[in-house]
């Protein structure tokens, strides 16, 4: 027995972006949470932000992209489980060196000589 809504196959476009718009919301919202929740964690174990935050934080958003990789290969999408995982490298990487490099532009700025008139 096979459920309609459980029939991807059979979604219009309009469908896949309202059901891909409401689980992004619902990401972003448990993100939030979470965030919260690890700094309580921090706090009551003592391990300190930046271990609870690397390992736990790190864990759950890599979930959801390993689960999407395992299950695009397993169900017969190499190169949605390959360009998934280098997607998800790409923008976490450009998300950590954003700050940098706007530090890195400020600094610059505030060190660069003016010209006086």
């Amino acid at each position: 027995m096979t459920f309609p809504i459980m029939d991807l196959d059979s979604w219009t476009l309009s469908q896949s972006i309202v059901v891909f718009s409401v689980c992004a919301l619902v990401i972003a919202i448990a993100g939030t949470r979470i965030t919260r929740v690890v700094d309580q964690l921090a706090d009551r174990t003592g391990l300190g932000e930046a271990t609870t935050g690397a390992v736990l934080l790190g864990a759950a958003t890599s979930l959801s992209g390993s689960v999407l990789s395992v299950t695009a290969a397993y169900r017969g999408h190499p190169e949605l489980a390959v360009s998934n995982a280098l997607g998800g490298i790409a923008v976490q990487t450009f998300a950590w060196l954003l700050p940098i490099w706007s530090t890195v532009v400020q600094t610059w700025n505030m060190r660069r000589p003016r010209l006086r008139t």
